[in-house]
């Protein structure tokens, strides 16, 4: 779980409706966060956005304990503050609130309650992206993959495969490069590799540490390589005639392989494009 800039800015929002300042603060405090007195930044508005902004900016969105810290944070101010006072069903911007964090992999169902997980959740930040055109696309493959764990991990499998090839699709696009609509992964990442300046050529040799930076990017590439190959064994396609025998944990494998590179090469696009950077 990570959760997104995106959904901190609806927990400003659903602050700003619902809470005091001194409330917002009881929330953020009760779990340990302190707020960042010295917080100015002239594109959050509001007294009670700039509050919770301020102890958002002092969180070290990088420690997955104080993730999960601040999803208590948010669960607190949703069963203080969005539920029906007679039925405790969910008002309208805490559904937002709450479909924004399950986006996000954290371990709530769509009532705002946590669900035990026993391993590390289907998520990917992705509303950190606004380069995406359509993030719902990857969106839908995240779901499939978090449904298709247990009961369906050959669809999970699939679906981590398709969540690699529709991202490479997004950036080929962006740059205006073809491809063929019967592409496979391999094809879609050598290229999207190659656009991003992310292949193992593109590494100058003559820097410091440049030959363990081609083993890296190299990896990535074997990775999408061997993705192809679990989804042709264990995944769903081609016709089979027999039931595939993959496991709950052959899924979360493909999963985890996936998101590495799908996370890598979303990173690098953003920031490629923020510096009106395009292929060669």
């Amino acid at each position: 779980m990570r959760i997104s800039k995106r959904t901190q800015q609806i927990f400003g929002d659903f602050c700003s409706t619902h809470g005091v300042l001194r409330t917002i603060r009881e929330v953020f405090e009760a779990e340990g966060f302190s707020e960042n007195e010295d917080f100015d930044d002239p594109k959050v508005w509001g007294e009670r956005r700039t509050l919770a902004a301020s102890f958002h900016s002092a969180i070290d969105m990088d420690d997955e304990s104080q993730q999960y810290r601040l999803l208590r944070v948010y669960l607190h101010a949703i069963d203080d503050w969005g539920r029906d006072y007679l039925d405790g069903t969910l008002r309208p911007d805490a559904v937002r609130l709450v479909r924004a964090l399950r986006r996000d992999g954290a371990p709530i169902d769509e009532n705002g309650n946590l669900v035990d997980v026993e391993t590390s959740p289907v998520a990917l930040p992705l509303d950190d992206f606004g380069r995406l055109s359509q993030p719902d696309v990857l969106f839908k493959h995240l779901e499939r993959i978090r449904t298709g764990l247990k009961d369906d991990p050959a669809l999970a499998i699939a679906s981590a495969k398709e969540l690699l090839e529709s991202t490479c699709k997004f950036v080929l696009d962006d740059y205006g490069i073809s491809y063929s609509s019967r592409a496979g992964a391999q094809d879609l990442y050598r290229n999207t590799a190659r656009a991003l300046k992310i292949d193992r050529e593109a590494v100058p040799g003559n820097k410091k540490g440049s030959e363990s930076a081609r083993k890296i990017l190299q990896n990535l590439a074997t990775t999408v390589q061997a993705m192809a190959e679990l989804r042709n064994e264990l995944g769903l396609g081609h016709g089979k005639t027999k039931n595939s025998e993959a496991l709950e944990r052959h899924a979360r494998l493909a999963f985890n392989a996936s998101r590495t590179v799908v996370e890598f090469v979303l990173q690098t696009w953003d920031q490629r494009r923020k510096r009106g950077a395009g292929p060669s």
